[in-house]
């Protein structure tokens, strides 16, 4: 026996020895780079190049430390993977983000305006730098979850037939929580091929939780819609935004042509509402091209990045595809973001329309897209700036006339939840499945009376979309559209021209503040 211990004894220090020497070798070959660039960084006359250099070269010796040395051997693809991640979220940009094989093949194909999925816009709030509490929360209380949240739904997808409205939160994607991963994460989990299921959990309002198992299909996202609007006084013709793509430009202008021989332009002003409301953006170009449609002059947007490649000025092609006296009103909401912005404030900074609806989302960033191999990543190359030379990042373009939505409180939500639960939305739907607007007017103040605190007008409005779930989606509703509403009276208003004219840029806005 005292043998045997005397044995363990001396294996004992003996691998205490050798891990000493281990450690000591392992750190002389971290810290040969780091010396040496020391060294170097204090005789350099460029100092921040003499950092990169350091820093390029101990990321590769740690790199090839962990290759050869951690206790299990690692598939060098996953380490550069998650090398690209980390340094990609350190930047603290929801947009600049690292795209793994699938991902990558999603924005690829998003050109096309086809994919696999459910059907929803999404996006995600910029969670606070540093991550650990929220602003203006005191004594160190956590930060709220930032969960993924529904833009709009696509018409005619399974995510608008099943219901599922903008503001809504995504809390799981098939239970896995979505507050730990990116909009583009996000996106690559709803989507996969035609046929599968994937199963969501919504959050409405401050407590209305759901879950609903959607069926993926596959989506095709129609670029534009139109329509012609009858009026008290003349036609208006509507143009429905729905994504900035490579072919959206085309369909507006033929829109355009279509529309001159209804409005008659030449008897009077033709009046046009073009609709960007929860557009999420797409392609600079393409909405350069359009916003080109609407204007004779002047820029349009210029962009600004540390790389002076990426600075840029577009102007817009003194031919026009609609006569100079038109009228024309924008209607935006929170869901407009990017390209939709950049024309909105395109139109507003050159006082060519009115903005009617909503503050935007205020996205003012660019990026592009870098492939490697079978992967790559998504990076903020520059920033755009309108006209007046205002970038809205993170601020939004607030409305020339703001008419806003109905807005439910905590215990209305409440309500809401009980009223989904209960099952009487859709078994009236299916009972009454050519209900008019008296009718159910006539059930939505019954419902209230059955202890369902909500606005009359919005228990109607959830039963008209109930019975019209199965159907082809419209243009334009003029039923329970407010703000398209108060476009058309404005637009059919004497005094349009001199709101115009009185309306403020965005700078000459800013300056006021």
């Amino acid at each position: 026996m005292k043998q045997f211990l005397s044995g363990r004894r001396r294996t004992a220090v003996a691998w205490t020895i050798a891990a000493a020497l281990s450690l000591a070798v392992g750190f002389f070959a971290l810290s040969v780079p780091k010396a040496y660039a020391q060294s170097s960084r204090s005789t350099s006359a460029d100092p921040a190049r003499d950092d990169s250099r350091r820093y390029a070269q101990l990321l590769q010796t740690i790199y090839q430390f962990i290759l050869q040395n951690y206790v299990d051997e690692m598939d060098p693809r996953e380490l550069y993977q998650g090398a690209m991640k980390g340094m990609l979220e350190t930047l603290g940009d929801p947009h600049s983000t690292f795209l793994d094989e699938d991902m990558l093949s999603d924005f690829m194909r998003d050109t096309d305006g086809v994919y696999a999925g459910v059907g929803l816009y999404i996006s995600k709030p910029v969670p606070p730098k540093g991550g650990g509490t929220a602003a203006g929360q005191e004594g160190g209380a956590p930060a709220a979850k930032a969960y993924v949240e529904v833009v709009s739904p696509i018409e005619d997808t399974p995510g608008w037939k099943a219901g599922i409205m903008p503001g809504d939160l995504i809390l799981e994607i098939d239970g896995e929580d979505t507050s730990k991963l990116t909009v583009d994460q996000a996106s690559a989990k709803i989507r996969g091929p035609e046929g599968t299921k994937v199963k969501l959990k919504f959050r409405r309002g401050g407590s209305f939780e759901f879950e609903h198992e959607f069926l993926r299909a596959v989506i095709e996202i129609p670029t534009i819609k139109t329509a012609l609007i009858p009026s008290g006084t003349a036609a208006i013709g509507y143009i429905r935004i729905i994504e900035w793509m490579p072919q959206t430009a085309g369909k507006v202008e033929a829109a355009l042509k279509a529309l001159e021989s209804q409005l008659k332009y030449e008897a009077r002003p033709p009046l046009f509402i073009i609709d960007v409301r929860s557009n999420p953006g797409g392609l600079l170009s393409s909405v350069v091209d359009v916003s080109d449609l609407f204007l004779g002059a002047g820029t349009i947007v210029s962009t600004k990045g540390r790389n002076p490649q990426e600075n840029a000025e577009f102007k817009a092609d003194p031919k026009l595809s609609i006569p100079e006296k038109a009228r024309i009103v924008v209607l935006i909401n929170k869901g407009s973001a990017s390209a939709s912005e950049i024309f909105a404030g395109a139109l507003k900074d050159t006082r060519r329309a009115l903005l009617v609806g909503e503050k935007t989302y205020g996205k003012g960033s660019v990026q592009q897209i870098f492939p490697i191999d079978e992967t790559g990543f998504k990076l903020t190359m520059a920033r755009y700036y309108t006209p007046s030379g205002v970038n809205i990042d993170k601020k939004g373009i607030a409305p020339d006339v703001e008419v806003l939505d109905i807005e439910l409180s905590d215990s209305q939500f409440e309500a809401l939840e009980r009223l989904y639960d209960s099952g009487l939305l859709a078994a009236y739907a299916k009972e009454n499945p050519q209900a008019g607007a008296e009718d159910r007017r006539r059930k939505a103040e019954a419902l209230r009376g059955q202890g369902f605190d909500l606005p009359a007008p919005y228990i109607s409005r959830l039963l008209k979309a109930e019975i019209e779930r199965t159907q082809p989606a419209k243009a334009y509703d003029l039923e329970f559209d407010i703000q398209l509403n108060k476009a058309i009276e404005l637009l059919e208003s004497p005094g349009f021209e001199d709101m115009i004219l009185k309306s403020k840029t965005l700078s000459e806005s800013m300056a006021a503040k």
